[in-house]
């Protein structure tokens, strides 16, 4: 019991001591008031204040704070932070919507006598202080369209470089509601991505990548990213810089998922190329000339997009498209060539053995009478692979496809004049297309 006892006689010895030390350190601390006198005034204060915040009576919680922001401005921070949570919570409890505007204006100026008692503080100064507040004015004022707007750009022009992301993506959406509701322009949008879009880039971070998306994906959505405007904005840009691939390749990005299938996206796609070249831009080049029905350009990025190709799977994708490309420009003996390879390259692609089906009947024209038709054999073998590899969304239409097929066979006449018998083996011949099937009487 004894040993007990002297350990309770050091704790409160120990006690009193640190209470003293911090007792002659508030009184010449010149943060808590100009004399002995009012500092100790002051931390009494502090210390209702804290009881009263801690305890949630956030009604006599206020009468404290408002004396320590007259008496001990640059106290503690603590006291604007706490201050801060008082008045939210107040502002829940509202009565009336007069009470609430009242109870919000008192939540801004807290921010703005934290700025201006701690606006120098090295972490979280004034920029960072702005920015809290902003978010704010958006949460209680969201109506107020101007002055959210002002907020923001004078918390970004404060910060700079350093803003936030997920606060500039959080501007960024106010001003997109703003145009999708015409309250501004779509230059004015335009405008803020431009400066915004900057700071996105200074020092990235996987971070700031990541909020940079969300950022594009906002500029997207908004209908300001029209392919007009997307062209009128980074046009004279491109004028100036043509060898910035940076550029380009964000330009090139925007109009493809913008969907921007213009000159203007071509022309980018083809100074990007050129600077560097990869398969990803020879096929979003050869798409957008195929969609313009310029195959012989789309054509030669798809081969390009091939010898840029390692992957074999994507390589036999290539060759399908490449292939489909050249049945558009009605060249079914190319096109079958590149369906074959894509074959060979992979003997599970479904879209292979479709096109080089489709090659053949139109190749067919190459020849006549039963030759013409004994190919309908050979492309109805291929379809009816195809269909055994294709999902159902891909096998829409195949069924009548190959009932014409089955209608273009040689008759049971024909084949018997020919001494063919139905399920024989037979080697097609006719013109460049050639292929082992079986003979199937037709009707």
């Amino acid at each position: 019991m004894k040993r007990l006892d002297l350990k309770l006689v050091l704790a409160l010895a120990l006690t009193s001591l640190s209470a003293g030390a911090f007792a002659q350190a508030y009184l010449e601390d010149p943060r808590y008031g100009a004399t002995p006198e009012e500092r100790k005034q002051n931390v009494l204060i502090l210390n209702f204040f804290n009881d009263t915040y801690n305890n949630k009576n956030y009604d006599g919680a206020v009468q404290y704070l408002q004396q320590l922001m007259e008496k001990a401005p640059k106290a503690t921070q603590n006291i604007y932070i706490k201050g801060a949570d008082i008045y939210r919570n107040k502002i829940l409890r509202a009565t009336s919507l007069e009470q609430k505007n009242v109870l919000i204006d008192s939540l801004m100026l807290i921010y703005d006598k934290r700025i201006e008692n701690f606006g120098d503080h090295a972490t979280r100064g004034k920029g960072y202080i702005m920015e809290l507040k902003a978010r704010e004015y958006i949460t209680y004022k969201p109506a107020d369209r101007e002055g959210i707007i002002k907020m923001c750009q004078d918390a970004i022009a404060e910060n700079g470089n350093n803003s936030d992301p997920d606060f500039l993506n959080i501007y960024f959406k106010e001003l997109t509601e703003d145009y999708k509701n015409d309250n501004i322009e779509a230059d004015v949008l335009m405008d803020e991505y431009e400066k915004l879009v900057k700071i996105f880039d200074v020092d990235p971070t996987p971070e700031k990548a990541e909020a940079k998306k969300t950022f594009e994906a906002l500029f997207v959505s908004s209908g300001a990213a029209s392919c007009e405007n997307l062209e009128k904005l980074f046009r004279p840009r491109i004028a100036v810089a043509p060898t910035d691939t940076a550029l380009l390749d964000k330009t090139l990005g925007l109009l493809m998922a913008g969907n921007c299938i213009s000159d203007f996206q071509l022309e980018v796609g083809e100074k990007f190329y050129a600077l560097k070249p990869s398969s990803s831009t020879a096929l979003a080049l050869a798409a957008g000339f195929e969609e313009k029905k310029q195959f012989d350009k789309a054509l030669k990025y798809l081969n390009e997009a091939i010898a840029n190709e390692s992957d074999p799977a994507t390589k036999a994708n290539l060759c399908v498209r490449i292939a489909g490309s050249q049945l558009g420009s009605n060249n079914a003996q190319e096109a079958a060539k590149f369906a074959k390879e894509a074959i060979a390259i992979d003997p599970e692609n479904g879209f292979a053995y479709m096109i080089l089906a489709q090659a053949y009947t139109v190749g067919s024209n190459s020849c006549s009478g039963f030759d013409r038709q004994s190919v309908y054999w050979l492309a109805y073998d291929l379809l009816a692979k195809a269909c055994t590899m294709l999902d159902d969304e891909h096998k829409k239409g195949t069924d009548e496809q190959l009932a014409s097929y089955r209608a273009n066979f040689p008759s049971k006449e024909e084949c018997f004049f020919r001494g063919l018998n139905n399920g024989a083996a037979y080697t097609v011949k006719c013109g460049w297309i050639s292929g082992s099937t079986t003979v199937r009487e037709g009707r």
